[in-house]
């Protein structure tokens, strides 16, 4: 019998090290600004929403065993390196940390407060042991909350109080809620990437 080969993790950037300068670049002088032109709050809404949806029709056909299986994908635009080997699950989780965060953000900004703490992206990297059981459920929760809630939120009333993206400098509430659909879009080109590779 021919004992199973260790497969060790892949050497991969730094959690927090960030996007490369050409693509930070061009996020933050072209993509972002067009963006916030482009887009309503009923737009961004209803795009996260429409991200959502797509991602749980992606990992609701998976087993447990899928959704647990972690796989090295190349470097997606948006996508720090670190984030590269990633299960389904994990990618889920990370989701749900940053969409309860963002969400607390914008009804924080859109009250004229900065209570959250910011934090670098090391700090929402999801656990590579995550339960996969009830993590859908979870996401779709998540979801459901954050377009319940910022969709409510008076997210105009203070458009000079700001809280800082790790990446992208000072957003206010606004910018915030156009910046989470892109957000899932990004993790749902990275599920089907891992999907994929199954």
């Amino acid at each position: 019998m021919v004992e199973k080969e260790l497969v060790s993790a892949p050497k991969l950037g730094k959690p927090g090290a960030g996007l490369p300068f050409f693509e930070w670049a061009v996020t933050n002088y072209i993509l972002i600004p067009r963006l916030l032109k482009s887009t309503n709050k009923e737009q961004a809404l209803d795009h996260f929403d429409k991200e959502s949806k797509k991602i749980v029709s992606l990992s609701d056909k998976l087993s447990m065993s899928n959704l647990s299986e972690r796989r090295l994908i190349p470097r997606l635009r948006g996508l720090e390196d670190s984030s590269r080997y990633y299960s389904v699950a994990m990618t889920l989780q990370h989701l749900i940390i940053v969409g309860h965060a963002i969400r607390q953000i914008i009804l924080d900004l859109s009250n004229g407060s900065t209570n959250s703490t910011a934090r670098g992206t090391e700090a929402f990297k999801p656990d590579p042991n995550v339960d996969p059981e009830n993590i859908l459920f979870l996401f779709e929760q998540m979801s459901q909350q954050f377009i319940q809630d910022t969709g409510a939120a008076k997210i105009d009333a203070f458009p000079e109080v700001t809280f800082p993206h790790p990446w992208f400098g000072q957003l206010n509430a606004r910018k915030w809620l156009t910046f989470a659909a892109p957000h899932q879009n990004i993790h749902r080109h990275q599920i089907e990437s891992i999907i994929a590779r199954l």
